[in-house]
Protein backbone atom coordinates (compact mmCIF):
# COMPACT_ATOMS: atom_id res chain seq x y z
CA UNK A 1 0.00 0.00 0.00
CA UNK A 2 1.46 3.51 -0.91
CA UNK A 3 0.11 7.22 0.39
CA UNK A 4 -2.18 8.74 -1.79
CA UNK A 5 -1.49 12.03 -3.40
CA UNK A 6 -3.74 13.86 -1.01
CA UNK A 7 -2.59 12.34 2.07
CA UNK A 8 1.04 12.63 0.80
CA UNK A 9 0.50 16.39 0.89
CA UNK A 10 -0.88 16.27 4.52
CA UNK A 11 1.83 14.53 5.62
CA UNK A 12 4.44 17.68 3.56
CA UNK A 13 2.16 20.09 5.26
CA UNK A 14 1.35 18.68 8.74
CA UNK A 15 4.10 16.19 9.53
CA UNK A 16 1.82 12.91 10.35
CA UNK A 17 -1.01 10.91 9.04
CA UNK A 18 -3.14 8.42 11.11
CA UNK A 19 -4.20 5.04 9.67
CA UNK A 20 -7.32 3.51 11.24
CA UNK A 21 -7.14 -0.46 11.07
CA UNK A 22 -3.98 -0.48 9.99
CA UNK A 23 -2.78 -3.87 11.93
CA UNK A 24 -5.41 -6.69 11.96
CA UNK A 25 -7.15 -7.55 15.44
CA UNK A 26 -5.49 -11.00 15.24
CA UNK A 27 -1.93 -9.44 15.28
CA UNK A 28 -3.04 -6.82 17.80
CA UNK A 29 -4.06 -9.71 20.00
CA UNK A 30 -0.83 -11.23 19.40
CA UNK A 31 1.51 -8.25 20.53
CA UNK A 32 -0.51 -7.73 23.56
CA UNK A 33 -0.09 -11.20 24.42
CA UNK A 34 3.16 -11.05 24.18
CA UNK A 35 3.63 -8.02 25.95
CA UNK A 36 1.39 -9.07 28.78
CA UNK A 37 3.63 -12.64 29.14
CA UNK A 38 6.57 -10.89 29.08
CA UNK A 39 5.59 -8.16 31.93
CA UNK A 40 4.53 -11.18 33.98
CA UNK A 41 8.03 -12.32 34.72
CA UNK A 42 10.17 -9.14 33.53
CA UNK A 43 10.87 -5.78 34.79
CA UNK A 44 9.77 -3.74 31.63
CA UNK A 45 11.96 -1.05 30.29
CA UNK A 46 11.39 2.33 28.65
CA UNK A 47 13.29 1.11 25.02
CA UNK A 48 14.50 -1.77 24.14
CA UNK A 49 13.19 -5.19 26.41
CA UNK A 50 15.57 -7.94 25.54
CA UNK A 51 13.42 -11.13 24.40
CA UNK A 52 10.18 -9.14 23.63
CA UNK A 53 10.98 -5.59 21.44
CA UNK A 54 12.50 -8.62 18.15
CA UNK A 55 9.45 -11.01 19.00
CA UNK A 56 7.95 -10.96 15.69
CA UNK A 57 4.39 -10.88 17.18
CA UNK A 58 6.02 -7.34 18.01
CA UNK A 59 8.25 -6.49 14.83
CA UNK A 60 4.96 -7.97 12.60
CA UNK A 61 3.50 -4.77 13.34
CA UNK A 62 4.85 -2.51 11.16
CA UNK A 63 7.08 -5.04 8.97
CA UNK A 64 4.25 -7.67 8.05
CA UNK A 65 1.37 -4.41 7.70
CA UNK A 66 0.10 -1.71 5.07
CA UNK A 67 2.49 0.38 7.33
CA UNK A 68 5.42 -0.73 5.62
CA UNK A 69 4.54 0.12 2.58
CA UNK A 70 2.96 3.62 3.61
CA UNK A 71 6.15 4.46 4.67
CA UNK A 72 8.33 3.08 2.25
CA UNK A 73 6.21 5.41 -0.39
CA UNK A 74 7.28 8.64 1.19
CA UNK A 75 10.51 7.74 1.63
CA UNK A 76 11.25 6.14 -1.71
CA UNK A 77 11.56 2.36 -3.09
CA UNK A 78 14.90 0.73 -1.76
CA UNK A 79 15.62 3.49 0.46
CA UNK A 80 13.78 2.38 3.95
CA UNK A 81 15.52 -0.22 6.46
CA UNK A 82 13.12 -2.46 7.94
CA UNK A 83 13.20 -1.83 11.79
CA UNK A 84 14.37 -4.96 13.88
CA UNK A 85 12.61 -4.53 16.74
CA UNK A 86 9.81 -2.34 17.98
CA UNK A 87 9.94 -0.42 21.20
CA UNK A 88 7.40 -1.25 23.36
CA UNK A 89 5.78 1.99 25.64
CA UNK A 90 3.57 1.15 28.56
CA UNK A 91 1.91 4.30 30.07
CA UNK A 92 0.76 3.16 33.64
CA UNK A 93 -2.26 5.25 35.27
CA UNK A 94 -1.31 8.09 37.91
CA UNK A 95 -2.46 8.27 41.56
CA UNK A 96 -3.42 12.00 40.89
CA UNK A 97 -4.98 13.76 37.89
CA UNK A 98 -2.38 15.67 35.42
CA UNK A 99 -3.10 17.66 32.70
CA UNK A 100 -0.10 19.06 31.45
CA UNK A 101 2.28 18.11 28.04
CA UNK A 102 5.27 19.13 27.50
CA UNK A 103 6.82 18.29 24.09
CA UNK A 104 10.28 17.62 23.18
CA UNK A 105 12.01 16.17 19.92
CA UNK A 106 14.30 12.97 19.71
CA UNK A 107 17.56 13.57 18.97
CA UNK A 108 19.64 11.34 21.06
CA UNK A 109 17.43 11.49 24.31
CA UNK A 110 20.31 12.64 26.33
CA UNK A 111 20.59 16.55 25.03
CA UNK A 112 20.33 17.45 28.99
CA UNK A 113 23.81 16.53 29.32
CA UNK A 114 25.17 18.42 25.70
CA UNK A 115 24.65 14.97 23.20
CA UNK A 116 22.94 15.30 20.30
CA UNK A 117 21.99 13.06 17.28
CA UNK A 118 19.60 12.17 14.54
CA UNK A 119 19.57 8.97 12.86
CA UNK A 120 15.85 7.99 12.00
CA UNK A 121 13.58 8.90 9.26
CA UNK A 122 9.59 8.05 10.77
CA UNK A 123 8.33 7.91 13.54
CA UNK A 124 5.49 5.61 13.84
CA UNK A 125 2.91 4.95 16.61
CA UNK A 126 0.82 2.12 16.87
CA UNK A 127 -2.63 1.11 19.48
CA UNK A 128 -2.48 -2.09 20.73
CA UNK A 129 -5.24 -1.41 23.00
CA UNK A 130 -8.02 1.07 22.73
CA UNK A 131 -7.57 4.93 23.47
CA UNK A 132 -11.07 6.06 22.95
CA UNK A 133 -10.68 9.70 24.74
CA UNK A 134 -7.42 11.82 25.89
CA UNK A 135 -5.42 12.14 29.11
CA UNK A 136 -5.32 8.26 28.73
CA UNK A 137 -1.45 8.12 28.08
CA UNK A 138 -2.23 9.29 24.41
CA UNK A 139 0.59 9.49 22.08
CA UNK A 140 0.38 13.70 21.76
CA UNK A 141 1.78 15.80 18.63
CA UNK A 142 1.91 19.61 17.45
CA UNK A 143 1.50 19.49 14.00
CA UNK A 144 3.19 21.78 11.38
CA UNK A 145 6.19 21.65 14.02
CA UNK A 146 8.38 19.91 11.40
CA UNK A 147 8.47 23.25 9.38
CA UNK A 148 8.31 25.12 12.12
CA UNK A 149 11.75 23.93 13.85
CA UNK A 150 13.32 23.33 10.32
CA UNK A 151 13.04 27.11 10.00
CA UNK A 152 14.54 27.75 13.54
CA UNK A 153 17.10 25.66 13.18
CA UNK A 154 18.38 27.06 9.46
CA UNK A 155 18.51 30.80 11.37
CA UNK A 156 21.85 29.45 13.08
CA UNK A 157 24.32 28.64 10.85
CA UNK A 158 25.72 26.71 14.53
CA UNK A 159 22.47 25.71 15.40
CA UNK A 160 23.94 21.73 16.17
CA UNK A 161 26.36 23.38 18.87
CA UNK A 162 24.04 26.04 19.86
CA UNK A 163 21.96 23.21 20.68
CA UNK A 164 24.06 21.30 22.59
CA UNK A 165 25.64 24.16 24.38
CA UNK A 166 22.00 25.05 25.68
CA UNK A 167 20.98 21.60 26.47
CA UNK A 168 17.62 22.29 25.19
CA UNK A 169 15.61 23.15 21.54
CA UNK A 170 15.19 26.89 20.55
CA UNK A 171 11.88 28.80 21.50
CA UNK A 172 9.91 28.23 18.23
CA UNK A 173 6.54 29.71 18.20
CA UNK A 174 4.25 26.10 17.07
CA UNK A 175 1.63 26.53 14.57
CA UNK A 176 -0.70 24.32 16.58
CA UNK A 177 -1.14 22.64 20.17
CA UNK A 178 -1.19 19.49 20.95
CA UNK A 179 -3.33 17.07 19.60
CA UNK A 180 -3.91 13.52 21.58
CA UNK A 181 -4.36 10.20 19.53
CA UNK A 182 -7.14 8.50 20.27
CA UNK A 183 -8.46 5.35 18.45
CA UNK A 184 -8.79 1.43 18.30
CA UNK A 185 -6.40 -1.16 18.66
CA UNK A 186 -4.91 -1.19 15.40
CA UNK A 187 -4.67 2.35 14.28
CA UNK A 188 -1.73 3.89 13.83
CA UNK A 189 -0.06 7.55 13.29
CA UNK A 190 3.16 8.14 11.17
CA UNK A 191 5.26 10.87 12.20
CA UNK A 192 7.72 13.23 10.45
CA UNK A 193 11.03 12.50 12.33
CA UNK A 194 11.24 16.35 13.61
CA UNK A 195 7.94 16.06 14.91
CA UNK A 196 7.60 17.77 18.43
CA UNK A 197 5.12 14.94 20.86
CA UNK A 198 5.41 13.55 24.09
CA UNK A 199 2.36 11.33 26.03
CA UNK A 200 0.08 12.77 28.08
CA UNK A 201 -0.49 11.88 31.60
CA UNK A 202 -2.78 8.90 32.29
CA UNK A 203 -5.66 9.81 34.25
CA UNK A 204 -7.87 6.30 33.69
CA UNK A 205 -7.62 3.49 35.27
CA UNK A 206 -6.03 1.30 32.55
CA UNK A 207 -2.69 1.32 31.59
CA UNK A 208 -1.69 2.35 27.85
CA UNK A 209 -0.33 -0.40 25.29
CA UNK A 210 1.43 0.98 22.24
CA UNK A 211 4.35 -0.03 20.58
CA UNK A 212 6.54 2.55 18.79
CA UNK A 213 8.63 1.83 15.53
CA UNK A 214 11.35 4.44 14.25
CA UNK A 215 11.90 2.92 10.87
CA UNK A 216 15.19 5.16 9.12
CA UNK A 217 16.44 6.24 5.69
CA UNK A 218 19.18 3.65 4.86
CA UNK A 219 21.50 7.11 4.76
CA UNK A 220 20.26 8.41 8.32
CA UNK A 221 23.03 7.70 9.80
CA UNK A 222 25.39 9.64 7.57
CA UNK A 223 22.96 12.56 7.04
CA UNK A 224 22.95 12.97 10.91
CA UNK A 225 21.85 16.29 12.10
CA UNK A 226 22.10 17.97 8.29
CA UNK A 227 18.17 16.33 8.28
CA UNK A 228 16.99 19.08 10.84
CA UNK A 229 17.27 21.93 8.36
CA UNK A 230 16.48 20.19 5.49
CA UNK A 231 13.70 18.38 6.65
CA UNK A 232 12.97 16.38 2.63
CA UNK A 233 16.54 15.47 2.56
CA UNK A 234 15.22 11.38 2.76
CA UNK A 235 11.79 11.63 1.04
CA UNK A 236 12.83 10.73 -2.07
CA UNK A 237 8.77 9.80 -2.57
CA UNK A 238 7.63 13.52 -1.67
CA UNK A 239 9.77 14.93 -4.36
CA UNK A 240 6.74 15.72 -6.35
CA UNK A 241 4.67 17.49 -3.01
CA UNK A 242 7.38 19.62 -2.20
CA UNK A 243 7.81 20.85 -6.08
CA UNK A 244 4.40 21.67 -6.02
CA UNK A 245 4.31 23.53 -2.38
CA UNK A 246 7.36 25.34 -3.62
CA UNK A 247 6.02 27.06 -6.89
CA UNK A 248 3.03 28.13 -5.09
Amino acid sequence: MQMTQTQKRQFFEEGYLIVRGAIPKLMVEQARKAINHHMGSHAMVIGHNKGLSDQPAVTDLFNKTPLWGLCESVVGEGKLSRPQSGNTRLRFPQEEERFRVRGHLDLGGKLRDGLLSRNFTLLVVTLVQDVPRPYMGNFCFWPGSHQAFEHAFQQDPNYVETTKANRRLPDVELPHGPVQFTGQAGDAIICHHQMYHDGAPNNSPDIRYAVIFRPRHVDATENSTDAMVDIWREFEGLKDVKEEAMAV
